[in-house]
């Protein structure tokens, strides 16, 4: 059963890498479980901590994703790079799954212009199979942020972490507390985001992959290896 549930998974993704012309990062993306190593943080935001949201340079406000917005946020046939389709490819096989809970921040017209899935403590078992155990097991007062994406038109604006931090509040109604997220170490403009919406780093992810086997360690942080990952100051 999980071998077909496996195949399946690699046809649907071989089927959206030939229609959206993204065999190359598609490859590389599979050639990275061949041998690779990645360091991300983890951050966390605290529902109860004083935190101000952020305010984008264009007003915005945040609801469920609804399937009106697929083709205007997540269209693989729109006409942009290979990069942003490779990127919107990876959400599309996020949202075939029908895991978590995609929200969108959306401008004054209603065009969602960034997207986000929010996950709690009921979807372990959902989050642990698609993402192959990349993240912690949720505890009952905690929720998960994945798969942002703003796509290139709307970046500049500031949406990330003012979107982020309207998403994060949504965990309330799941009954969490905290909220976490994981970023590579490399990607400082996500990092500084994720700060403005009210994430702080608090854990060391390492991620080996040898032959295709996944091995995940996480190192919790002390207050000076807190201060010295923040990017904001």
């Amino acid at each position: 059963m999980q071998t077909g549930t496996g195949l399946t998974r690699y046809t649907r993704a071989a089927r959206r890498a030939v229609r959206s012309g993204t065999l190359g990062p598609t490859a590389r993306s599979i050639g990275r479980r061949v041998a690779s190593t990645t360091l991300s943080y983890g951050l966390r935001r605290d529902l109860q901590a004083p935190h101000e949201t952020p305010v984008a340079k264009i007003p915005i406000s945040v609801r469920p994703l609804v399937d009106r917005d697929v083709e205007h946020i997540l269209d693989l046939d729109a006409d942009v790079d290979t990069a942003e389709r490779w990127e919107r490819q990876k959400r599309v096989g996020l949202l075939e799954r029908g895991i978590g809970r995609p929200y969108v921040a959306v401008d004054a017209h209603d065009d969602p212009c960034y997207v986000q899935w929010l996950f709690g403590a009921d979807d372990n078992d959902a989050v642990a199979d698609f993402f192959h155990g990349e993240f912690p097991t949720l505890g009952a007062d905690e929720a998960l942020l994945e798969g942002a994406f703003t796509p290139k038109r709307h970046q500049g604006q500031r949406i990330m972490s003012a979107g982020m931090s309207m998403i994060a509040e949504k965990a309330r109604e799941l009954d969490a507390r905290y909220v976490l997220t994981f970023v590579g170490e490399d990607n400082v403009a996500s990092l500084k985001g994720c700060e403005r919406a009210g994430f702080l780093p608090y854990v060391d992810r390492r991620e080996s992959r040898r032959l295709g086997r996944l091995r995940v360690e996480f190192a919790e942080m002390d207050a000076a290896r807190v201060e010295e990952t923040r990017v904001l100051r």
